[in-house]
């Protein structure tokens, strides 16, 4: 019987190849901010609900990329300051309330890269991460899988035959 490791979470490869935060595991996403998540994922018809999840913006302000990717839109959206990154794969994530942008659509980016400040000066304290795979909203919390753990801790053993 021989045994490997394997990841328990499926994510494109683009992310799983991205470097880990400094003294962090990461099988999955990162969470943009070390705050909390102050409003959940909850979806609505049309366009109501909440489409993604707010995290309380912490002490020095950066909003950090969740994974390795390009930079394939950073401007605004009415009043609103957003980058969205495509970490390949069909796999998209988005900032949004943002103060300053600090990346320019088309930049190449890894886990970790500042791409802009908690919009304090917008009148949002929080940073709004929204998780799309193939063009499908889901629940950021089911793939934000960074934390200060073992690396081993995102691997179970199989049994390969």
């Amino acid at each position: 019987m021989v045994l490997i490791a394997a990841a328990s979470l499926l994510l494109p490869a683009a992310v799983a190849r991205s470097a880990p935060a400094e003294g962090r595991s990461c099988v999955g996403l990162s969470p943009p901010v070390d705050g909390i998540v102050t409003t959940d994922f909850d979806p609505g018809p049309g366009y109501e609900g909440h489409w993604g999840v707010d995290y309380e913006g912490d002490h020095d302000g950066l909003v950090q990329a969740a994974a390795g990717g390009t930079v394939i839109f950073s401007g605004r959206v009415v009043h609103n300051p957003v980058v969205t990154i495509d970490h390949g794969g069909g796999l998209w994530t988005s900032y949004s309330y943002l103060g300053h942008l600090t990346v320019l659509s088309g930049e190449e980016v890894e886990r970790g890269t500042v791409v802009g400040t908690v919009g304090a000066d917008t009148g949002h304290g929080d940073v709004h991460l929204s998780v799309r795979i193939d063009g499908e909203y889901i629940d950021p919390l089911r793939v934000v899988g960074c934390l200060a753990r073992a690396p081993s801790a995102g691997l179970r053993l199989v049994e390969v035959r």
